[in-house]
């Protein structure tokens, strides 16, 4: 089976009418227009919507609202299911009669772009529509199926879902493995909040540290909750979790015991926020290559901000003779980790993929040192961890020089790909 393009969208108004249709957020995006492009984050290119009981006002409002939006950058067409729908009119409709298969989907339904490519996926490995016969995503026990794929020259079946909800006939029922199962069709306020909360949690799949998993998404699970639905921008919130780590450097620079303990749960709030500019990002489908260069370029200030205070914060207790020495021990480590890890380019520690050293580099280059450092902090010994770090960096660049050596002369190309 072809990979699929095309959908076909059933919009009529659930229980909360047109409004709660196209205008109640799910995390931040309208019910309709969050379906609209997850379906476009799963590789669909083409939409055509069957309304039903729907003005022309607010037609008019959705489809400006989509063409103003710079995140949609597929194709609408948009049909009155009560005028319009026949046999004879959709075998009219030129597209579909080039098509082997065709997505049906609920206007409704909230899900994520994994679970539609699951799906998709599942369907092509089965021989269903080679058989002439509809798939659909097998259904929980509170809701009724809401994604279907079916030949689209099966007008007669198509055009009785698009009447009655239901095919005439049998469907072969799909089921999905794996954790990103997660889908739900919603009808009024009671399932729009669980849908809400299920799709946020779901988004906590995406997070691979293990403080992020563990601990971090206690809070920033609820945070993000709260600033999907704000006008800001995931780079707007990176930024501003720049501020909090500068805030908690200068802090770590006073040198005293409170104003370090204070620094650190600064600190540690900065692992939390980097969860939420990530989510509010992938909720609003706001994903981009400068927004993670930026993430990377801010908590790397951070880092220099952190390390610094901490030098001037020794300083202040101890003589810039104690504290100099950690500190350029640390920046000399840091540096040549630095450019091991990210240079060649190709993502972080990319040219160590298939060495023990590479997962050491995933765990090491990470949020989770944050969290020792705070406990440093509560034992009012900072200055152990700036020794710590000072020298511990450099017998990590030693470690990485020494691989990377090994692996240049005992590969042909170098280690790349």
């Amino acid at each position: 089976m072809s990979m699929i393009k095309w959908a076909i969208i059933r919009a009529i108004p659930p229980e909360g009418g047109t409004r709660f249709l196209f205008r109640r957020n799910i995390a931040g995006l309208p019910v309709f227009k969050r379906m609209i492009l997850t379906l476009q984050r799963a590789g669909i290119e083409h939409f055509i919507v069957l309304a039903q009981g729907i003005s022309e006002s607010d037609r008019q409002w959705v489809e400006s609202d989509l063409e103003s939006d710079f995140r949609f950058k597929c194709h609408l067409r948009w049909f009155d299911l009560d005028n319009e729908l026949s046999e004879v009119w959709l075998n009219s409709i030129e597209p579909l009669s080039d098509l082997e298969n065709v997505l049906v989907v609920e206007g409704n339904l909230v899900t994520t772009a994994e679970l539609i490519k699951d799906f998709i996926t599942s369907v092509s490995n089965s021989r269903c529509l080679h058989q002439g016969e509809i798939a659909g995503l097998l259904p929980d026990a509170d809701h009724s199926s809401a994604l279907h794929i079916l030949p689209s020259s099966d007008t007669h079946r198509l055009e009785h879902y698009l009447r009655h909800g239901t095919f005439d006939g049998p469907v072969s029922p799909v089921t999905l493995s794996g954790s990103r199962f997660f889908w739900q069709t919603v009808k009024d306020a009671v399932s729009a909040k669980s849908a809400e909360r299920r799709l946020l949690n779901e988004y906590k799949l995406h997070y691979t540290q293990a403080m992020d998993i563990w601990f971090n998404s206690l809070f920033s699970l609820r945070i993000s909750s709260l600033l999907v639905k704000t006008p800001l921008t995931p780079n707007q919130l990176t930024l501003f979790g720049l501020i909090i780590g500068l805030a908690a450097g200068l802090l770590f620079a006073r040198g005293d015991y409170w104003s370090g303990l204070m620094g650190g749960f600064l600190l540690a709030a900065t692992a939390v926020w980097d969860c939420c500019d990530g989510d509010v990002a992938r909720l609003k489908f706001m994903e981009s290559d400068f927004g993670e260069q930026l993430d990377t370029i801010c908590d790397n200030i951070i880092n220099v901000f952190i390390f610094t205070g901490m030098m001037i914060g020794m300083a202040h207790s101890q003589g810039l003779a104690q504290a100099i020495v950690p500190f350029l021990l640390l920046a000399l480590g840091g540096g040549l980790i630095f450019i091991f890890i990210y240079f060649p380019e190709g993502g972080k520690g990319s040219f160590f993929r298939g060495t023990w050293l590479y997962e050491v580099i995933q765990v090491l280059a990470s949020r989770n040192f944050i969290y020792i450092v705070v406990l440093f902090a509560i034992a009012g010994k900072l200055d152990w961890f700036l020794w710590l770090a000072g020298l511990g960096s450099n017998v990590f660049a030693l470690s990485l020089y020494l691989a990377k050596r090994k692996i240049i002369y005992s590969t042909p190309n170098g280690g790349r790909d």
